[in-house]
């Protein structure tokens, strides 16, 4: 009896372990979320011009997105930059204007299937034919959606130089925010906001920017999309780690935070910006660090102003 009961003992704990190892060769993997699609598109300044290594914005962009814990692939059928950036894919075109982008888009977005698009162009138009191109842009703004519906486009405005492209700075906001209340997923990335000193960040070429100058202009277009990249993502990414300590709440990155913070948040709530005036300063703004910038920060940051609570 005692053998017997030894025996079934032995039956039930190897089918248990069985059971065990077996339940662990099928035990559910979370699913790896595809990365972003990301297409930057234009002209000399998206392909890296004024830059040795033809980098560009992009360089600094994707080391910014990366920190961030992003995942993404820039895409397109260029590939310009240093060997540092490990993704080099583009559809930046030296020269070209609005006309020349609008009669390749459609094979773009059909062969690479972007998520999202970084939009920077119309410059080359000015400089060209001494007159900017809004109709062009507005019609290719239409022509992207027409092709991808559900695309996230972002359009630039240019860093202010030379003068003769500060109408056209000008002139941009209006045709997205027409575009977004047509119910288009469309944002303004106003990289004219840039603090740019022709002497520091031009390149020897006097038009373009040296690899500082897009440094600044990429720390923009991160702030810029990083909200709407967190969101499109499953889950909130982590909030990069920059090399010093942000103060929560401080979103113009002036060292305190005071009823301009607060003023700030409210229009970038509202939609009125896309981005502050602070490199870190949508990691000022999430205050209660859940990865995404909303109501609850707004209420936060207001409890601090009225002295209910103390950020440390």
């Amino acid at each position: 009896m005692y053998n017997f009961k030894l025996k079934v003992k032995k039956i039930l704990f190897s089918a248990f372990l069985i059971g065990a190892i077996v339940g662990n060769m099928f035990t559910a993997v979370p699913a790896q979320s595809a990365p972003i699609k990301i297409m930057p598109v234009g002209d000399s300044c998206t392909e890296g011009m004024g830059d040795p290594y033809m980098g560009g914005y992009r360089t600094e962009l994707y080391n910014l997105y990366k920190n961030a814990g992003l995942n993404f692939d820039f895409v397109g059928s260029n590939q310009q930059g240093p060997s540092s950036l490990p993704d080099r894919d583009n559809e930046g075109h030296s020269g070209w204007t609005i006309p020349q982008i609008a009669s390749n888009i459609d094979n773009w977005l059909n062969t690479y299937n972007p998520d999202v698009v970084l939009l920077w162009i119309g410059g080359n138009d000015i400089l060209q034919t001494g007159r900017m191109n809004t109709t062009g842009l507005s019609n290719l703004i239409d022509q992207i959606f027409r092709n991808k519906p559900n695309i996230k486009l972002f359009v630039a405005n240019y860093y202010p130089w030379p003068d003769v492209v500060k109408p056209y700075n000008e002139a941009i906001p209006g045709i997205v925010q027409q575009k977004a209340s047509e119910g288009k997923s469309v944002y303004f990335v106003k990289l004219s906001d840039v603090q740019f000193s022709p002497s520091v960040d031009l390149s020897s070429d006097g038009l373009h920017l040296n690899p500082g100058g897009y440094s600044k202009i990429a720390k923009i277009w991160f702030e810029s999309t990083i909200s709407v990249l967190r969101e499109m993502s499953n889950g909130p990414v982590p909030t990069p780690t920059p090399s010093f300590n942000v103060k929560k709440g401080d979103v113009n990155g002036d060292g305190d935070v005071n009823s301009i913070d607060f003023a700030y948040l409210k229009r970038y709530l509202l939609g009125m910006d896309s981005s502050f005036p602070s490199p870190y300063g949508s990691i000022a703004a999430d205050l209660n660090n859940d990865g995404r910038i909303d109501s609850i920060d707004y209420a936060h940051l207001k409890l601090i102003l009225l002295g209910m609570y103390y950020e440390n």
